[in-house]
Parts: C-alpha cells; structure tokens; sequence
C-alpha cells in the first residue's frame, strides 16, 4: 500500500501513481480521470495520492516528464556509428505505437499547454531537449560521413521531429500502422540518403532494415 511506504521508497512510489494514472488516462483521456480513478487502480486510498502530488495537474506534468524519460533512454542507447535511417525505425518500433489511445492523450496533453503555463514550460523544456539531442547526433553523424555534410543538423531536427508527430496523426485518424511505418522510412531515406547532388547513397546489404529500407511502399 502507498500509504505505508517508508520516505526512501517515495520515488518509487510515485513511478507506481504515474504508470497507474497513465494506464487510466490512456483508457478515459485526462479530463475524464480522476484522482479517484488512480487511487481504485491501484487500490489505495484517494488521500494517499495527495501525499506525492498536490493535484491532478501536478501528476500529469510528471507522467509527462516520465514519458519524455523513456523516450530519451531509448535515444541515449543508439550508436551514433549506425546508420541514421536504421536508428530512427528502431525509435519508431518503440515508441510509436497503434493504439489510437495513447496518441489521444498525448495531444491532450499537449492541448493543454495552451491554458496552463506550468504545462507549457515542461512542454518547452521537453521539446528543446528533443531538438537538441538529435541534432547533436545528427552532426556527429555528418563528421562520420554517415549524413551529406550539406544537410543543417538542426533543420534534419525539426523535420524529424515534426514527422513523427505527424505519424501520430495519422495512426490517430485511422491509416495503418504499417503504412505509416513504411511512409516513416521512405522519407527517413530521403532525408538522410541523398547526397547534395540527388544521388542515392549505398544502403549495406547486412544492415537489418535493408529490406525495409529497400522495398517501396505501395502508392
């Protein structure tokens, strides 16, 4: 029981509330959650949750900043001597997943950042994060010779990132997961395989998404 848990187990009491209310939330979406919802999830009492967070607002902000922790792990654990098109569909396979649910209350979420500046500045935060990260990789990688030194990292960036919330949409209104996949990689292979005079760069044939990488979607 939450209740009973001793000071040093906090933390780990407050990633059980966050899983929880994340298990709800997917479920009802945020303004259909209740704090009474969490509690009967996890089978303790409403007032034990307030004893970690003041508030509903208060949970979802750290259910974010969990998510966003996942998401970096993944990111942090990549070989920057990888191809970038094979790192990024191993991104996607983990994180974009085909239950429409999580994609709705990820933009419910991010709606509310529109009403709540604490929101807003988690969200401003989190996003920098998730520009400059692969940025800095992206760069790294054009040192190598893996990415057309033409390209500006930070502009691959933010056509990156803004793909993959684009994915989001999609799966969110109903194309096929796996459309989306093959949609995600094509243009991946557009962004990083074109050298500046529109040659296509070799793919190894022992890379594990040659295949993918290599068989064009249906039109």
């Amino acid at each position: 029981m939450l209740s009973k848990m001793l000071p040093e187990y906090r933390e780990e009491a407050k990633k059980r509330i966050v899983e929880a209310g994340l298990e709800v939330m997917y479920e009802k979406g945020y303004c259909s959650t209740t704090m009474e919802d969490i509690a009967r999830r996890l089978d303790v009492s409403k007032p034990a949750l307030y004893r970690y967070f003041k508030n509903k607002d208060e949970l979802v902000m750290e259910s974010a900043n969990y998510l966003q922790t996942q998401y970096r792990d993944i990111k942090t654990t990549r070989n920057s001597d990888l191809c970038p098109v094979d790192s990024w569909i191993e991104i996607f396979d983990q994180i974009m997943s085909d239950d429409i649910k999580i994609h709705a209350l990820y933009f419910e979420i991010l709606g509310m950042t529109v009403r709540k500046p604490e929101v807003q500045k988690r969200s401003v935060e989190g996003m920098k994060r998730g520009l400059d990260q692969p940025a800095l990789e992206i760069a790294e990688q054009q040192q190598k010779g893996l990415i057309p030194s033409g390209a500006d990292p930070r502009t691959l960036a933010v056509a990156i990132v803004s793909l993959f919330n684009g994915m989001r949409v999609l799966i969110l209104l109903g194309v096929d997961w796996e459309e989306v996949r093959s949609r995600w990689i094509e243009i991946l292979r557009n962004l990083f395989g074109m050298t500046g005079k529109g040659e296509q760069a070799e793919c190894p044939r022992d890379c594990k998404w040659f295949e993918d990488c290599n068989t064009a979607p249906e039109a």
